[in-house]
C-alpha cells in the first residue's frame, strides 16, 4: 500500500491488487550496498513501517472466516490512510512457503513448456524481455543458484540477469498461496474488494525493480529470500529531479497495470 518504491531483491513473491505479487529471490549484497550509496546521497530519512503481528495458524485454519476477518481488521485503516503496513506470519503456515524454496517442485508443478517472459538485465525496465519456455528458465536459475554457492561476489558484478518478472502467477500453484478474502470480496470493507492480478516474481540475488508508480494498491508478499523496499510518502516531489526529468516510472500508462 504505497505510492512509489525501490524494489532490490532476488525473490520469489506475489502481489495482490487488488493486485497480488509473489516473489522468490536472494538478496544481492552489492545491489543492496548501491541502494544504500544511492539513498544517502538523497539524504533519505527512513521510518520504521508499523508491523502488526498474526497468529500463526495450520494451512487448514487460514481460510477460516474468524482469520480472514482480523487480517481484514487489520489492514483497513491502513489502506484508508493509504500508508504502509507489514503483516508478520499472513501465511507462514501454507504449502508456498515449504515447497517454493526448491526449485525441482517447480520443475514438477509447472509443466516445462508453459511460456514465460523474462527480463534480461539487473532491472526490469532497462533490459530486453524475451519469451521463452518456463523449464529453460528454471535450469537457468538453477545453474544461477550453483554459481552462488561457489563465487557470490563474481556473480554480483555480472549485468546479464535474466528476471521472470510480471507474470500470472502459475494456476498450478496458485493454491499454495492463500489469497485474502478482502482482495476478492468487498464484504470485508477494504476497498472495492476486486482481484486484478495475481502476479509472480523469480529470480537470482541482484535483481532490482526500479522506482516507480502503482495505479491499484498492492499486497506483496515474500515467499523465499530477501527483499528490500524503499516507500516514499506521495508529497516527496511530484516524479521529476531538479533537472525536470522523469525520476520514477508510472506503472499505469496506456493499460500496462
Amino acid at each position: 500500500l504505497c505510492n512509489k518504491a525501490t524494489v532490490t531483491s532476488s525473490t520469489i513473491g506475489t502481489s495482490c491488487n487488488t493486485y497480488l505479487l509473489v516473489m522468490w529471490q536472494r538478496c544481492s549484497r552489492v545491489a543492496a550496498r548501491r541502494l544504500s550509496s544511492s539513498s544517502s546521497q538523497h539524504q533519505i530519512k527512513s521510518k520504521p513501517i508499523e508491523t502488526i503481528s498474526l497468529p500463526q495458524l495450520s494451512s487448514q485454519d487460514i481460510n477460516s472466516h474468524e482469520h480472514q476477518l482480523a487480517i481484514a481488521d487489520a489492514i483497513r485503516p491502513y489502506h484508508q490512510s493509504q500508508t504502509p503496513l507489514l503483516l508478520s506470519n499472513l501465511n507462514s503456515k501454507c504449502d508456498g512457503i515449504y515447497f517454493w524454496r526448491s526449485i525441482q517442485y517447480w520443475q514438477a508443478a509447472v509443466p516445462e513448456n508453459t511460456p514465460v517472459d523474462v527480463e534480461l538485465g539487473r532491472s526490469y525496465n532497462t533490459g530486453n524481455r524475451v519469451s521463452m519456455k518456463f523449464g529453460d528458465y528454471l535450469d537457468y536459475l538453477s545453474k544461477i543458484t550453483e554459481q552462488e554457492e561457489k563465487d557470490t561476489e563474481q556473480l554480483d558484478q555480472q549485468e546479464e540477469v535474466a528476471y521472470l518478472a510480471q507474470n500470472e502467477l502459475f494456476a498450478e500453484v496458485r493454491n499454495d498461496i492463500p489469497t485474502p478474502h478482502f482482495c476478492s470480496d468487498g464484504s470485508f470493507n477494504v476497498g472495492e474488494g476486486k482481484l486484478y492480478h495475481s502476479m509472480l516474481w523469480l529470480g537470482p540475488r541482484g535483481t532490482v525493480s526500479p522506482l516507480h508508480y502503482d495505479p491499484l494498491d498492492n499486497l506483496l508478499m515474500q515467499i523465499v529470500g530477501n527483499k528490500r523496499v524503499l516507500l516514499y510518502p506521495p508529497d516527496k516531489g511530484n516524479g521529476r529531479d531538479n533537472n525536470n526529468s522523469v525520476s520514477w516510472h508510472y506503472a499505469g500508462l496506456n493499460g500496462n497495470q
